[in-house]
C-alpha cells in the first residue's frame, strides 16, 4: 500500500471512529433524559398516592347513607337528615353564592325569604289567611311608606325641642289650674261654677300632647296626623312627603289615609286571631317544617334575631384567591362563582389551608318573642345556635384516598415505564453495536497505522543505504 493512500485510509478511519463516539454520547444523553423522564413518572405516581379527597356524608329519607365529594354545593343544599354548615371567611362573615345573597337582599322579612325557597304557609282557617294576605298583600306597603315618612319628616330637633317646652308648660299650666279647684273644694269653699270636669279634661289633654312629644319619632308621627287632620277639615290632600328611599311622594291625607287602612286590616286579623285564641305565630305552619328552619337558621346567621330584614352585611361572596390552585401559568382556575360552588378542589385547599371556617346550626326551640306589641308580624329568633366546627372533627366529613386519581396514576406510571423501558432497550442495542463497531474500526486504525510506519521505515532505509 501506497503512503498517500495509506494516509487516506487512515483519515477515513478517524472520521469513523469520531461519528461512532459523536453518536454513542449522543445516545447515553438520551438514556440521561430517560432517568429524568422515569424519575418524573414516579414522583407523579408517589404525589397521586398521597393525594387525599374529602366526602360529605349524608343519608336519603329511608336513613342509607349517600357518599358525595365534598363540594360548597353538597354542603349547603338542603335535605332531611342532613346537619347544617356554612363556611366562613376570615372576617366572620358568611361565604354566600350570588343567588342566596339576593334571596336576603331582596327580602324586608323572613317570611318573604322562606318565600324564595318555595317554603309555603298552611293557615288554620282561610278567613284567617284572607285576612293575613290583606294586611301583607294589599297594605304593607302603606305602613313601609308610613314609617319611612316619619323617620326622614323635616321635623327639625330644634323645633321639636320648642315645641315639647311648650307643651310642658301648658300642661303644668293646665294641672295648677285643676289643683287649685281641688284645693279650694278641699277647703270647703263652692267650686260649682269652675267646671272641674272641664279643667281635668283640658289638664289630662295637655299631658297627652305632652307625652308624644316625650320621644322625637312620635313627635314627628303626631305632626304629620295634625297636618292630615287639618287637610281633611279643609277639604285638601296637603302637602307631600317623601315616603321611600327613591324620591317617592304622597300627600299628606293620602299617607294618612293609607296607614289607617293598613292598621284597620291589622285589627281585623288580630280579632280573628282572638277569636280563634292563638296567636300571630299560631296562625299557620310551614308545608315543610325542616325547611323552614334550616333556612330560618340561615336567616338568623346573616340577619340577626329580628324577623324584620337589618340590613346586616354579615356575608361575603366567595374568594377565587382563598384556596384555589393555580395552574402551572400562573393562571387562576375555576374563574366563576358556579364553578367554585361545586369544585372539590377549591373547598379541600381552602379547608386544608385554614382560609374558611365551618361553623354549625343548631335549634333548641320553636318558640318566638313579639318584637313589637303593635306589630304582630315582627319577633325575634331565639334557640338558633351557630358554633365553630374544625372540619377534621366533622363525621360528615370524610377524608380517604383519591381511588380514581391513584388508578389514573399508577395507570400512566406503567405506561410510561413501559415506553421507557422499551426505548432504554433499543438504546442499548445501538450502543452494543457502536462498541463492535468501533473495536473494529480501531483495530483496522491500528492495523493501517502500523503499515504506514513500516512503510516509512523501509523509504527511509533505502535513503540511508
Amino acid at each position: 500500500m501506497g503512503l498517500a493512500s495509506s494516509q487516506a485510509r487512515l483519515l477515513s478511519i478517524t472520521a469513523r471512529l469520531t461519528s461512532n463516539e459523536y453518536e454513542s454520547q449522543q445516545i447515553s444523553n438520551a438514556k440521561m433524559r430517560l432517568a429524568t423522564q422515569s424519575q418524573e413518572a414516579s414522583e407523579a405516581y408517589i404525589a397521586a398516592l398521597n393525594d387525599t379527597e374529602y366526602s360529605y356524608i349524608s343519608f336519603d329519607s329511608t336513613g342509607t347513607a349517600l357518599r358525595n365529594p365534598l363540594t360548597v354545593s353538597t354542603m349547603y343544599e338542603y335535605a332531611d337528615g342532613k346537619n347544617q354548615y356554612i363556611l366562613t371567611n376570615s372576617a366572620g362573615k358568611v361565604l354566600l353564592s350570588n343567588k342566596d345573597i339576593q334571596n336576603y337582599e331582596n327580602s324586608p322579612n323572613l317570611e318573604s325569604f322562606l318565600d324564595k325557597y318555595g317554603i309555603k304557609r298552611e293557615f288554620k282557617t282561610v278567613t284567617l289567611e284572607n285576612a293575613w294576605n290583606n294586611v301583607h298583600t294589599n297594605l304593607t306597603q302603606n305602613a313601609l311608606d308610613w314609617e319611612y315618612a316619619v323617620e326622614n319628616y323635616g321635623y327639625s330637633q330644634s323645633s321639636w325641642a320648642a315645641d315639647k317646652v311648650n307643651a310642658q308648660t301648658e300642661y303644668l299650666t293646665a294641672l295648677g289650674e285643676y289643683k287649685n279647684i281641688i284645693k279650694l273644694q278641699e277647703d270647703g269653699e263652692d267650686v260649682s261654677n269652675f267646671e272641674i270636669s272641664v279643667k281635668q279634661n283640658k289638664m289630662e289633654t295637655q299631658l297627652q300632647d305632652f307625652t308624644k312629644l316625650v320621644s322625637y319619632k312620635t313627635a314627628k308621627e303626631s305632626k304629620i296626623v295634625d297636618m292630615a287632620l287639618a287637610a281633611i277639615k279643609k277639604g285638601e290632600m296637603g302637602a307631600s312627603i317623601t315616603v321611600n328611599k327613591d324620591g317617592g311622594t304622597k300627600s299628606v291625607v293620602e299617607l294618612y289615609n293609607g296607614y289607617q287602612a293598613y292598621k284597620s286590616a291589622l285589627a281585623q286579623y288580630q280579632d280573628e286571631l282572638d277569636r280563634l285564641g292563638i296567636s300571630a305565630r299560631g296562625a299557620y305552619q310551614y308545608d315543610d317544617p325542616t325547611k323552614a328552619q334550616w333556612y330560618t337558621n340561615l336567616w338568623y346567621r346573616l340577619n340577626g334575631p329580628s324577623t324584620d330584614n337589618s340590613g346586616a352585611k354579615n356575608y361575603a361572596t366567595f374568594n377565587i384567591s382563598d384556596g384555589i390552585r393555580e395552574a402551572k401559568d400562573g393562571q387562576k382556575i375555576l374563574p366563576d362563582d358556579t364553578s367554585l360552588l361545586n369544585s372539590s378542589v377549591w373547598i379541600s385547599n381552602a379547608l386544608s389551608k385554614g382560609l374558611v371556617n365551618i361553623e354549625q346550626a343548631a335549634f333548641s326551640n320553636d318558640e318566638m318573642t313579639l318584637a313589637d306589641q303593635e306589630n304582630p308580624f315582627s319577633y325575634n329568633l331565639y334557640g338558633i345556635t351557630w358554633s365553630g366546627k374544625i372540619y377534621s372533627s366533622i363525621s360528615d366529613i370524610v377524608e380517604s384516598d383519591n381511588d380514581k386519581k391513584v388508578a389514573q396514576a399508577e395507570a400512566e406510571y406503567q405506561r410510561k415505564t413501559a415506553e421507557i423501558n422499551a426505548k432504554d432497550e433499543k438504546y442499548q442495542r445501538k450502543i452494543s453495536l457502536l462498541d463492535s463497531e468501533h473495536n473494529a474500526i480501531q483495530t483496522e486504525y491500528e492495523s493501517v497505522k502500523n503499515a504506514m510506519n513500516k512503510n516509512i521505515d523501509r523509504s527511509f532505509k533505502a535513503f540511508q543505504g
